[in-house]
């Protein structure tokens, strides 16, 4: 773990500032991407309560996360 710290270098605090960093579209775009799938996961899981439908959103959430 040290040694991925190391690689990486130290992470930045709340108080360490990057001057005139903007965020992209690209961003603004995969996170809205990200809302509607997680708000339609959701959705699906309220209207299938079963043991089937809970797997299936659990799966598809973190197949998303992992994607």
């Amino acid at each position: 773990m040290n040694e991925i710290v190391n690689f990486l270098g130290k992470p930045r605090t709340i108080k360490n500032v990057i001057k005139n960093r903007k965020t992209s579209w690209l961003e603004l775009f995969y996170d809205l991407i990200f809302a509607v799938v997680f708000s339609r996961l959701t959705e699906s899981l309220l209207e299938h309560q079963t043991l089937t439908g809970f797997i299936n959103a659990i799966l598809t959430f973190f197949w998303l996360i992992w994607g």
